[in-house]
């Protein structure tokens, strides 16, 4: 099996048997011609794949797609845009009807892909087929896809039609799969009271897979991408995260960006963020339905930082617990759970800032969890001490990573005083983030091999 680039049950639907024929439609610019020659990459052994363009000529294919080349030769690149298709049928118009001309003329392609292994033929887009021989098939356009059908399966070869249309049509329930492509909207589940709209909505690619015979569908809708010109799908992340994490030390350290920045502990992340800026308030919104999953993100911060040289100071979110001999460097790396009298409880954690500049001689990072404190101390009680907090963030050049649940209160004072500030949202199972501040498009976290956490853009 090929680097699988598409869902597991695409390429499981086209080792059903021979001849599968898959409808791919959704509208302009949602990625269907990209997923079409990716299944044909998956799928197809070297050189047995032909694409039939409606829409572009053959040399413009090989230019937007040049990874195309080792699995369909420029022969099998066929020109049927209209004046081309139009020429081809013109001369054949007067031995028969114009469906059955219509119907010899694709009849021609399956029988040269007969002689391959295991072909597959893309048909793109089929939308433009049946517009251009309107006048020639009459009413006869589903006895044309019925028939194309049958003769696909009949002689074992793969088919991929594509449509400019995502509504329901009769090819629908010709095909043996379909699958649809969107573009969707996302956003905070913060109301518009609290931020305009514009500046929480984003938007992502989605696959829904409609229909697949012989093949179980375990997940319906998939987040995906074509960053870097290629399909890409994320597979959900379900994995359990222990309430009890550990500040690692495997791994590789990543070194701070510059001298007055730290590292976030992920690389992709620095890209985008620059790393954090001493003495700076960087906000972490969790939304509904992330659960515990964002733990890792702090997780890679904390360890990073102490590898680093920095102390570390943990307010943990609710749920977020350090075992204390889980500890990189214990010395390094303080935790203070918010309860008590409060006022004593700020006395308390104010000392404990202090404590970890004087052992390290540097600035600190925070990591403070504005959901357990508004749950311990109450939001207008904590609200009236935090000013003692921010001022506190003026004189020291710490940085401060703060992490607040949709739906706190909190939220609208938090928009006020961050330097960054980035939502983490459940996306079809898995996770992505986006900034708010800086304004930046979504990112899908991902998980590689030595279990680094990757942000690939969702585009």
């Amino acid at each position: 099996m090929k680097n699988m680039r598409i869902p597991s049950e695409i390429f499981d639907f086209f080792g059903v048997e021979e001849g599968q024929t898959l409808l791919v439609k959704g509208m302009p610019g949602t990625g269907k011609t990209t997923l079409a020659l990716e299944i044909m990459n998956s799928v197809c052994n070297k050189m047995n794949g032909m694409y039939i363009s409606t829409r572009v000529n053959p040399l413009r294919v090989y230019g937007m797609f040049p990874w195309i080349d080792e699995i369909i030769p420029s022969n099998n690149v066929v020109n049927a845009t209209q004046k081309m298709l139009l020429e081809s049928l013109k001369n054949v118009c007067q031995e028969g009807s114009g469906y059955e001309v219509v119907l010899d003329f694709f009849k021609t392609f399956l029988d040269q892909a007969e002689d391959m292994d295991d072909p597959m033929i893309v048909i793109d887009s089929w939308d433009a087929v049946i517009n251009y021989t309107a006048h020639l098939l009459g009413d006869a356009q589903h006895s044309l896809e019925q028939n194309i059908c049958e003769f696909a399966r009949d002689m074992g070869i793969h088919m991929i039609f594509v449509s400019e249309s995502a509504d329901l049509m009769p090819l629908d329930y010709i095909v043996d799969g379909v699958a649809t492509l969107r573009n969707v909207r996302i956003t905070s589940s913060i109301s518009s009271e609290s931020r305009p709209e514009g500046m929480t909505t984003r938007y992502a690619r989605e696959i829904e897979l409609d229909k697949l015979r012989g093949v179980e569908i375990k997940q319906k809708v998939y987040t995906c991408t074509l960053y870097g010109g290629r399909f890409c799908y994320f597979e959900p992340a379900f994995g359990y995260v222990s309430p009890q994490i550990r500040i690692l030390s495997d791994g590789d350290r990543i070194a701070d960006p510059c001298d007055d920045r730290i590292s976030t502990g992920i690389s992709d992340f620095d890209k985008i963020t620059g790393g954090l800026g001493l003495g700076s308030c960087n906000v972490l919104e969790i939304d509904h339905g992330v659960g515990k999953r964002y733990y890792q993100v702090l997780t890679a911060l904390a360890s990073n930082s102490v590898k680093n040289g920095k102390a570390v100071h943990i307010v943990p979110s609710i749920g977020y617990q350090i075992t204390p001999r889980d500890v990189f460097v214990p010395s390094n790396v303080m935790v203070l759970e918010p309860g008590g009298d409060r006022d004593q409880w700020y006395e308390t954690l104010f000392k404990h800032w202090d404590t970890l500049r004087e052992r390290t001689g540097r600035p600190i990072l925070n990591i403070l969890g504005l959901d357990s404190m508004e749950f311990a101390f109450g939001y207008e009680r904590m609200l009236n001490a935090t000013s003692r907090m921010f001022q506190k963030w003026k004189e020291t050049s710490d940085v401060n990573v703060v992490v607040v649940k949709s739906g706190q209160k909190s939220i609208r004072m938090t928009s006020h005083i961050a330097d960054t500030y980035f939502v983490i949202k459940e996306l079809n199972g898995g996770l992505c983030t986006y900034g708010l501040i800086p304004r930046t498009e979504p990112h899908y976290m991902v998980w590689d091999k030595s279990n680094n956490i990757r942000l690939i853009p969702i585009v």
